[in-house]
């Protein structure tokens, strides 16, 4: 079968489109195809095909690509599509028209995040919300099937009435290592750097890595770009001196995922904090996941996500919101006892190796897929 895989916003070497979802198509036995916006270089993989179209340089005018996208899509004549980015789902439903199916890929609570992004005014932001969760729905009806990355999305999209199965965002088996790699004393964090996530909270956390301070002799890591007007230069004054010193690596931009596999693999402790809006509370944060694959201790947010899925039995340490400005004080005490770091870390290992990569999750996709395809609707 020949697989489409559609999307404006993701990149193409997003890891869970290509690292994920197509090698596990390809690895069945099916020609994959990833049609995509981007600009720059990038690095195809395992023989899949790639149709990059150019990037406009605003989400407006990424959002009137669809008719570019489209032509490009059914150009293809693929058997099946899997649309990946709500603003195309018209995409879908035009492919649809011209006797072609499609799955949508629901990566996450759509209509909340971007109701909540900063570039929508506030007064507008209610009927935004609505108006995506509409357009959602609309496409979710249409599809032939639904992905999605959580169960809650599963669960809101449910009355679209068609089959559904929930992939994880985890990390694949193979990045997790037979023991516990070779540590450094880091601390690390993964992800876009902006005030929902404490990124100057972290960065002040520098303060604490000079000499005689509680943290002196580790290194903090922030990697990612920096998200929100004026937040980057707030960052780079909460870091303080160290923003230049060995201690601190901020590079201020995006670390493609397999470099920053690499990177956790050498971390003892692994950050992922959030302000638990409506959008955030119902996500489970892919990294923390990753840190576990490479026993690297995650210190995260308790969310509601997370509830029925992981608990701290499975080595991250939660703190309930509120209390991440004691991030300090758990790492000093967690870094008393070397036996008990090791024993964590390996307890987070074991548990990425049992239940939280993504080959056990996805056992049954290439199945879902097939059934998808031979199916009426």
């Amino acid at each position: 079968m020949h697989i489409a895989m559609v999307a404006s916003v993701h990149p193409p070497n997003d890891a869970r489109i290509f690292a994920k979802e197509t090698k596990t198509l390809v690895d069945a036995g099916h020609r994959v195809t990833v049609l995509t916006l981007a600009n720059g270089d990038f690095t195809p993989g395992f023989g899949v095909e790639f149709v990059v179209l150019p990037r406009p340089k605003n989400r407006f005018k990424r959002v009137l690509s669809a008719k570019k996208i489209f032509r490009a899509a059914i150009a293809l004549d693929a058997d099946l599509y899997i649309i990946h980015d709500p603003e195309i789902l018209r995409v879908g439903r035009w492919l649809r028209k011209h006797g072609k199916k499609y799955i949508f890929d629901a990566h996450e609570p759509y209509p909340d995040f971007i109701a909540e992004k900063a570039w929508v005014p506030k007064p507008f932001k209610g009927l935004v919300k609505r108006l995506v969760a509409w357009e959602e729905m609309r496409g979710a009806k249409a599809s032939s099937g639904i992905i999605t990355a959580m169960r809650e999305n599963a669960e809101r999209l449910a009355p679209a009435g068609k089959p559904t199965i929930v992939l994880h965002n985890y990390p694949r088996i193979d990045a997790v290592p037979e023991k516990i790699p070779e540590k450094e004393n880091t601390i690390i964090y993964v992800g876009v750097v902006m005030a929902v996530r404490f990124g100057a909270e972290m960065l002040k956390m520098a303060e604490h890595l000079a000499p005689g301070a509680v943290l002196d002799g580790w290194k903090l890591q922030v990697l990612g770009p920096v998200y929100g007007d004026g937040y980057l230069e707030r960052c780079r004054k909460a870091a303080g001196d160290l923003i230049d010193d060995k201690r601190l690596y901020f590079p201020e931009k995006f670390i493609a995922y397999d470099g920053a596999m690499k990177m956790i693999e050498r971390a003892k402790i692994g950050l992922s904090f959030i302000v638990p809006t409506r959008k955030y509370n119902q996500c489970l944060s892919s990294k923390i996941f990753d840190y576990m694959a490479k026993g690297t201790i995650p210190i995260t947010t308790w969310l509601d996500a997370y509830k029925g899925i992981v608990s701290e039995a499975d080595g991250p340490v939660f703190v309930p919101h509120g209390q991440e400005n004691r991030v300090v004080e758990i790492i000093a005490d967690l870094i008393k006892d070397e036996t008990a770091i090791a024993q964590r870390a390996e307890t987070c290992m074991r548990a990425a190796r049992k239940k939280f990569n993504w080959e056990k999750d996805a056992r049954e996709f290439p199945e879902f897929i097939e059934k998808i395809y031979k199916g009426k609707s």
